[in-house]
C-alpha cells in the first residue's frame, strides 16, 4: 500500500497544532462567489449557505472553475475543500 493511501487509511493527513494537540484540518469554511459582472464584489458565502444552495446550482458554480474556497485565511483547492467536506 502506497505511503499517502496508508497515512488516510490511519486518519492522518494536513494538520494544525492547537495548544500541543493535533488537529486535522479539513475542507472549507466559506467560499467566495465571483459576481460574473467584474465591477461588482465578490459574494462571500459560509459553508451552510453554499451547501443550502440547490445542488444543480452548486455544481455549476463547481465546474465553472470560478469558486474560490478558503479554510480560515488560506485559500484550498476547490478539489480538496470537495474531498474533505463531503
Amino acid at each position: 500500500m502506497a505511503k499517502v493511501v496508508r497515512a488516510r487509511a490511519r486518519g492522518q493527513g494536513p494538520g494544525v497544532t492547537l495548544g500541543g494537540a493535533s488537529v486535522t484540518a479539513r475542507g472549507f469554511d466559506h467560499v467566495e462567489v465571483p459576481s460574473g459582472d467584474g465591477d461588482k464584489p465578490k459574494k462571500r458565502l459560509s459553508k451552510g449557505q453554499f451547501e443550502a444552495l440547490p445542488l444543480q446550482e452548486r455544481i455549476g458554480l463547481l465546474v465553472q472553475g470560478t469558486l474560490r474556497f478558503y479554510r480560515g485565511d488560506q485559500e484550498v483547492a476547490a478539489s480538496e475543500a470537495m474531498r474533505a467536506a463531503y
